[in-house]
């Protein structure tokens, strides 16, 4: 079944709207490069400027809550993003598990060693920034980005999850894990906890949840249909359904429990988003985008098809009135 370690380690499927997550290791150096000529002879006019294009690219929704954070902080969480997407685009891009956990485990090694003494830094576009990154108020720590990776190893295997719960779980390793990083790269001075954390986990699972909804068709065409063992079973749905896409009145009434529990986050996000600083709002401000997301899944037709998609300026405003009201 999905989800189960394949071997020993970690990935995202997605659990934040993504069926391929695109690598945005582009550039060479991280916003705090200590030697930019450096870099720039051997890499050419690549920048710092080529992580925010691919976020804003491939990721427009992390990247529109980016920009109401200062200069200096929405660098850092866009080194932050690209190694996220970095780590999560492994499954994707190889054709056999195995090959997938090599991958995951050099990036777990490329991080263990960018945190030893003395450091080692990979020559590798995402790591190099980590380097500068990493002594940055508010950075994560190297457990942080090593549970990062361990979390993609679940998909590598194939199936639904076996419980709802695995799946908050899954939601909760992967987009709520990067949410609370850039919490902290956003607010560094403040401890994440009470009501607050309450509010950046519920931020986290609304994202992950709704993420799984948005990308139901390519997740399904890959063999990694983001729903639970008894939801398939209880609409009828088989491995041979979704992957030819068969049957979208039945997999409608799968989709359901998980957009009741995409919503039901939504619902504790409303009741504890006022213990949220008005800084953290870059970091988790995108949750709001969310509810448009689930409304588009709710007219959808035929879920093998289409995806949710409310149209740009739509997200924009509704990102622009909650930073202005604080309704996340």
């Amino acid at each position: 079944m999905r989800r189960q370690r394949v071997a020993g380690i970690g990935q995202v499927g997605e659990g934040d709207g993504h069926s391929r997550a695109p690598c945005l290791g582009l550039c060479s150096q991280g916003p705090y490069g200590r030697d930019r000529a450096r870099v720039h002879r051997r890499r050419g006019d690549l920048t710092e400027a080529g992580f925010a294009d691919a976020l804003k690219r491939d990721d427009p929704d992390r990247w529109m809550a980016a920009q109401f954070a200062p200069a200096d902080v929405r660098a850092r969480l866009v080194t932050l993003y690209a190694f996220y997407h970095e780590i999560a685009r492994v499954p994707d891009a190889v054709s056999e598990p195995v090959i997938g956990e090599m991958r995951l485990n050099w990036a777990r090694e490329a991080v263990r060693d960018l945190y030893a003494t003395p450091p080692k830094v990979r020559r590798h576009d995402v790591y190099e920034a980590l380097a500068d990154l990493k002594a940055a108020p508010g950075a994560p720590d190297s457990a942080l980005l090593d549970q990062m990776v361990e979390a993609r190893a679940a998909d590598l295997g194939q199936g639904p999850f076996p419980t709802r719960q695995d799946r908050l779980d899954y939601v909760d390793r992967t987009a709520g894990l990067l949410m609370r990083a850039a919490f902290r790269l956003c607010a560094p001075d403040m401890t994440l906890e009470g009501r607050a954390a309450d509010a950046v986990q519920a931020a986290g699972r609304f994202w992950g949840l709704t993420g799984l909804v948005r990308a139901f068709a390519p997740l399904c065409a890959a063999g990694r249909p983001p729903l639970a063992a008894d939801e398939a079973a209880g609409a009828g749905l088989t491995e041979s359904d979704w992957l030819s896409g068969r049957k979208p009145d039945a997999a409608r009434a799968a989709l359901a429990g998980l957009m009741n529990e995409a919503n039901e986050a939504g619902e504790a996000l409303a009741a504890s988003r006022a213990a949220l600083p008005a800084q953290a709002f870059a970091a988790v401000g995108y949750a709001r985008l969310a509810r448009g997301y689930l409304r588009a899944a709710g007219a959808i037709a035929d879920p093998f098809r289409e995806r949710p998609e409310p149209a740009l300026l739509t997200r924009q405003l509704a990102l622009s009135w909650a930073s202005l009201t604080g309704r996340i």
